[in-house]
């Protein structure tokens, strides 16, 4: 829109900063709130339950503290990777914002990545079900809570798909490790 000031014309330029927003959740059939939360609660322990990353380490800061700064990929590194980095695959930093084993929640936002994320941040939160460690038959859920800027080549709803996939898998990875970490031998 052009406006007319001083015989002169100063463009007005509309601001329409677009947020990309969304929730996705999946559901946990075995295992109460806090058996699933020891899994989710640990920020350094995607690699064992998230599908799509095969590394999650500790590169700046206090494991599970506010401020600690995880770096994910997608592929094992191999021997010519610098410090563990593959550049040619998907990675990411990720600093933890908060973590509340009360509420079974944690924050956090991306810091770095070769993916083209420029504002990233998300809350997992396990829900439902029973809280505590009674053996909850109905088993309880995870939700993933995020807000992004848009990102190039991606669309609000394919990134909201990756994360439903992710999650998915997730909570299949979280039953399965419960029902290992609680299986009792059988005697013969």
């Amino acid at each position: 829109m052009m406006e007319k000031k001083d015989g002169g014309e100063v463009e007005k330029q509309k601001e329409n900063k677009e947020t990309w927003q969304g929730c996705v959740t999946a559901k946990v059939r075995r295992g109460t709130r806090n058996q699933v939360w020891s899994l989710i609660g640990d920020f350094l322990n995607l690699d064992k339950l998230h599908p799509m990353i095969s590394i999650c380490k500790l590169v700046e800061g206090v494991p599970g503290q506010p401020g600690c700064v995880r770096y994910c990929s997608d592929v094992p590194p191999t021997d010519d990777d610098v410090a563990g980095e593959a550049p040619s695959n998907l990675w990411v930093k990720e600093r933890l914002l908060s973590i509340d084993p009360i509420g079974q929640s944690l924050s956090y936002e991306i810091t770095e990545n070769n993916m083209g994320f420029t504002r990233y941040m998300a809350t997992l939160k396990v829900v439902g079900g029973g809280g505590g460690d009674d053996g909850d038959e109905d088993g309880c859920s995870l939700e993933w809570r995020f807000e992004a800027d848009p990102v190039v080549g991606f669309s609000e709803e394919g990134l909201v798909s990756i994360l439903q996939n992710g999650l998915n898998g997730m909570a299949a990875k979280v039953e399965d490790a419960l029902h290992a970490r609680f299986i009792i031998p059988c005697e013969f």
